[in-house]
């Protein structure tokens, strides 16, 4: 004890912003994540909230073929799920603008921002504009670490507006390649059970960092107690 001895623990990083990244596609009609993957998804994103410390900001990004900023980062999580509730699937997948979107939010805190993380969640490959790989290792330079999850399961199927079957199968391996890129963590869930667990996890998780704290005490306590 005399000693002062540190131990490196996770503490709730309270000024820290988070931008959910949320895939609306046409793909994300499919029901094999009951009862379908948006509506698990706007579930999950709820429970999210509910898990993130109060004080940390949390924005929203929604894509298709095109990216829109829901909601600028915000301690106020009304109109964040307002938003989120309100997406409706359709059109094309362009993870890597709406990954470049949610960068740009986070740098609008300046150099001296807070800490940040990206949850980028989709169920299709991109189909269109930016390398979302490529972005990735963006985001890394500006440590901003990007937590991917894949929704869905590979045999799941969408019918489309002309009333043809299509595959809508997830792509793990980019998202992965995503995460590794930037320093965050993939996650690949088939049921909606899975998914609530993943964002309760990430709740909790994104919003921490790392410190040394003294342990002087423990030791002290554990020595009087011999």
């Amino acid at each position: 004890a005399l000693a002062r001895p540190e131990a490196t623990i996770a503490v709730p990083a309270e000024q820290a912003t988070i931008v959910l990244a949320i895939d609306r596609s046409g793909s994300m009609r499919a029901t094999d994540v009951e009862p379908t993957r948006l509506e698990a998804m706007q579930a999950a994103a709820n429970r999210f909230l509910d898990r993130v410390p109060r004080r940390v900001k949390v924005g929203a990004v929604a894509f298709n073929t095109e990216t829109d900023v829901l909601e600028a980062p915000t301690t106020d999580r009304a109109p964040v799920r307002v938003a989120i509730d309100a997406l409706k699937a359709g059109g094309g997948t362009a993870s890597g603008d709406a990954l470049d979107a949610s960068l740009e939010l986070i740098r609008r805190g300046g150099p001296e921002r807070p800490p940040a993380a990206v949850v980028l969640i989709s169920d299709g490959e991109s189909t269109g504009g930016r390398d979302p790989v490529e972005t990735a290792r963006e985001a890394a330079d500006l440590g901003v670490p990007v937590y991917t999850v894949a929704l869905g399961t590979l045999g799941a199927t969408i019918v489309d507006a002309k009333g043809r079957t299509q595959p809508a199968p997830p792509d793990p391996e980019t998202l992965r390649a995503v995460a590794d890129a930037s320093g965050g963590q993939s996650f690949t869930v088939a049921d909606a059970d899975a998914l609530n667990q993943v964002y309760e996890r990430l709740g909790s998780q994104v919003a921490t960092e790392r410190e040394p704290r003294e342990v002087t005490a423990a030791f002290a306590g554990g020595a009087l107690a011999l």
